[in-house]
């Protein structure tokens, strides 16, 4: 990777407040800085920074860690994220 795509920022998540503020917490835990967009008007209003409301807070990571981050998130939705047991 050359050094301007290293520090590139990149978009790693996608989603609804509450998944993106686990996947935040999980990322800092291993040294990833994240910038969460839109973390308050996307869990108060969402409709107003996303269409339809669909997906509105994006994380977003320096391209230097895209890698780790991928390795982090690797099977996170089948680690029982969802299960509403």
């Amino acid at each position: 990777m050359s050094q301007p795509e290293q520090t590139k920022p990149v978009l790693i998540f996608s989603g609804d407040f509450h998944r993106a503020a686990v996947i935040k917490n999980m990322l800092e835990n291993r040294g990833i800085y994240v910038f969460m967009q839109n973390e308050h008007m996307g869990s108060i209003a969402p409709w107003q920074v996303a269409s339809g409301g669909f997906n509105p807070v994006k994380l977003i990571i320096s391209g230097h860690d895209e890698e780790e981050a991928k390795k982090a998130l690797e099977g996170f939705d089948e680690q029982g994220f969802d299960n509403e047991d």
